[in-house]
C-alpha cells in the first residue's frame, strides 16, 4: 500500500482470540493504520538514496542469539515490548514499516535531528517529520545498534496511540535476524541462524524478494491466478488488493462501503472501499475457502497481512530471503459476516466511521459520524477512549447481535442490529 520509488518512504502501521474465530467482521480484524510518507523536500542536501540508508539503518551488535518475546495481539497488531535508553515502550511488529520513534522518546535521549523532511500522506495532507538514529535498541536481550527511525506522535491519528506509546519495529531491524511468529503461543523469536528455530518439520519454504526499500515480496494463488503480495503485518488483516488486481476478477459478490479510508499520521482518508469475496486462496500448499478481499483506490499494493499468522507459525529470514510457513491443522471456513460498521475514534469520542451499503446497519438507518454511545449496555467512558474502543472491538467479535445507541444531532437513538453474510 506504499508507494516503492525512490521519492517515497511508508510506514505502515497491522487478543487472546481463539484460533477458529478468525473470520470477524471489519471492524474486529481490517482496521486499517496505514501512513503514507511521500519525501518532497530534503533539509541537508541527501539524495533519495542516502536518505533510505538512514531510514533502513540498523546492526544487531551479537553474533550468537537466541530470545523468545510474549507479544499481544490487539486487534491484528503484534505488539512486543522494545527498550530505548531506560524506558521500555510498547511496538507494533510491521515487516512493511520504517522504525519509528515519538517526539517524547526522541527529546528523553538526545537523539539527534538529521534531517527534516516534507511529508504529504495518502490525504494529501503535509506535514514534516525528522529523520533520526537510536544509538541502541534492545528486544528482549539483543540490542540493535544504530537504527534508523522517523519521528512520529500521531497526533491526527489518535487511535493509534491505542496501539503503540512508542511507535513501528520496523524492516531494517527484522532484516537483520531470524524472526518467528507463534500466534497460539503469543511468542516472538528471535535468532541469529535459522537452524536455533523451532516448528520447522514440516514448514513450506517461499521465496522472498526485497525490493530497494526492503519491501517483502511473495506469490500467493487467488482464485486460481499468482499475484504478488507484499508481506505486511502492519495490515492486521488477511488480503487486501489493489484496484488493478481487483479489476483483473469477475467476484461473485461486492460490497461498497462508504465512509473512512485509510488512518494516515497526517489525519484520515476519505474513500470508498469494496469488499469481495473470494472462491479459494492458496499459500505453501494450503487452500482457503470462504476468504473475502478488501480493496480501494489509495491501496498501492496487494497485501498479505497478519492474520497468515492465525494459519502458519511463520518464520522470516529476510537475510536469506526466504520465508517459511509451518501450517496448523486444520483452517476455519466459515463464511464472512459483518453488522455493516466500522468505528474509529478521535480525542474526544468513538463514532461510525463506515456504512457497508446493503446490510444491516445501513438498511436500518445507522450514519457516518453518528457518536456510539453503548452497545449491549457496555457505555463508551469518554476518560478512556482507548479501553473503551478494544472493549467495543472484542464485542463486535464474539456477539452475533448489537443493540447500540447513538448520538446524531444531539439527539439519542438506539437500534438493533444482527450480523449477515457477504452476498
Amino acid at each position: 500500500m506504499c508507494k516503492a520509488d525512490s521519492q517515497m518512504l511508508a510506514v505502515m502501521p497491522a487478543d487472546d482470540q481463539e484460533h477458529r474465530l478468525t473470520q470477524l467482521n471489519l471492524m474486529t480484524k481490517r482496521l486499517f493504520i496505514t501512513i503514507f510518507v511521500s519525501l518532497t523536500i530534503y533539509s541537508f542536501g541527501q539524495s533519495p538514496k542516502e536518505q533510505l540508508k538512514i531510514a533502513n539503518a540498523a546492526n544487531v551488535s551479537l553474533t550468537d542469539f537466541y530470545e523468545e518475546i510474549s507479544f499481544t495481539d490487539k486487534g491484528g497488531y503484534f505488539i512486543i515490548p522494545i527498550t530505548i535508553g531506560s524506558q521500555i515502550h510498547d511496538y507494533i511488529f510491521d515487516t512493511g514499516g520504517y522504525n519509528t520513534i515519538t517526539t517524547d522518546i526522541m527529546t528523553r535521549n538526545m537523539l539527534p535531528e538529521l534531517m527534516t523532511v516534507s511529508v504529504g500522506s495518502s490525504n494529501q495532507i503535509k506535514s514534516k517529520i525528522i529523520l533520526s538514529k537510536v544509538p541502541r535498541l534492545n528486544v528482549g536481550d539483543v540490542p540493535f545498534t544504530d537504527v534508523g527511525v522517523f519521528n512520529f506522535d500521531f497526533d491526527e491519528a489518535p487511535v493509534i496511540k491505542c496501539y503503540t506509546n512508542g511507535g513501528l519495529l520496523g524492516k531494517g531491524v527484522i532484516k537483520q535476524a531470524v524472526w518467528q511468529i507463534d500466534y497460539q503461543n503469543k511468542v516472538i523469536r528471535l535468532a541469529d541462524k535459522l537452524e536455533k528455530m523451532p516448528n520447522l518439520g514440516n514448514s513450506i519454504k517461499l521465496k522472498v524478494e526485497l525490493d530497494k526499500v526492503l519491501n517483502p515480496f511473495i506469490q500467493v494463488e487467488i482464485d486460481g491466478r499468482n499475484q504478488r503480495f507484499m508481506l505486511d503485518f502492519g495490515f492486521g488483516g488477511f488480503i487486501s488488493l489493489t484496484e488493478k488486481t481487483a479489476s483483473e476478477y469477475k467476484f461473485a459478490t461486492t460490497i461498497e462501503t462508504n465512509g473512512e479510508g485509510a488512518i494516515g499520521a497526517n489525519g484520515v482518508s476519505k474513500e470508498s472501499m469494496y469488499i469481495s469475496n473470494l472462491t479459494t486462496v492458496k499459500i505453501a500448499g494450503q487452500t482457503f475457502t470462504n476468504q473475502v478481499a478488501f480493496y480501494s483506490k489509495s491501496n498501492n499494493y496487494n497485501l498479505i497481512g497478519s492474520e497468515i499468522a492465525k494459519y502458519f507459525i511463520v518464520t522470516l529470514n529476510f537475510k536469506e530471503n526466504e520465508l517459511l510457513l509451518t501450517p496448523f491443522s486444520g483452517f476455519p471456513s466459515d463464511p464472512f459476516k459483518s453488522f455493516g460498521i466500522d468505528m474509529n475514534m478521535n480525542e474526544k469520542e468513538i463514532y461510525i466511521s463506515r456504512i457497508y451499503k446493503g446490510l444491516h446497519a445501513d438498511k436500518i438507518g445507522i450514519e457516518l459520524n453518528d457518536k456510539v454511545v453503548s452497545v449491549n449496555e457496555f457505555k463508551v467512558d469518554s476518560l478512556n477512549l482507548c479501553d473503551s474502543f478494544f472493549k467495543l472491538r472484542t464485542t463486535l467479535h464474539q456477539a452475533d447481535s448489537l443493540d447500540i445507541k447513538i448520538i446524531r444531532d444531539s439527539i439519542e437513538k438506539g437500534f438493533k442490529l444482527q450480523k449477515t453474510e457477504l452476498r
